[in-house]
């Protein structure tokens, strides 16, 4: 079972590596693929921290700091990012 999760979670990542890539290359408004690449890049921390960190294992402290940190990094890059191209 532990194996079959990890198979799926690496091939989730390779989707959204070229989910994040399509973003970047297609003709989409900018804001629409800064959401695309922000939520993509979210949802792979986590699949990464979480699977193959053994992140879900540690005490509930170590789930928030990681947790907190990708919130933290989205928020100041869009807070960084979304002003210039009002």
């Amino acid at each position: 079972m532990k194996k079959n999760i990890l198979t799926i979670t690496w091939i989730l990542l390779v989707v959204l590596t070229i989910a994040e890539y399509t973003f970047a290359e297609i003709s989409l408004p900018v804001k629409i693929a800064f959401a695309g690449i922000m939520l993509a890049s979210f949802i792979k921390y986590i699949g990464v921290a979480f699977q193959f960190l053994e992140l879900k294992h540690t005490h509930g402290f170590w789930k928030f700091i990681a947790v907190f940190i990708v919130i933290t990094f989205v928020i100041l890059m869009t807070a960084i990012f979304i002003p210039n191209y009002s």
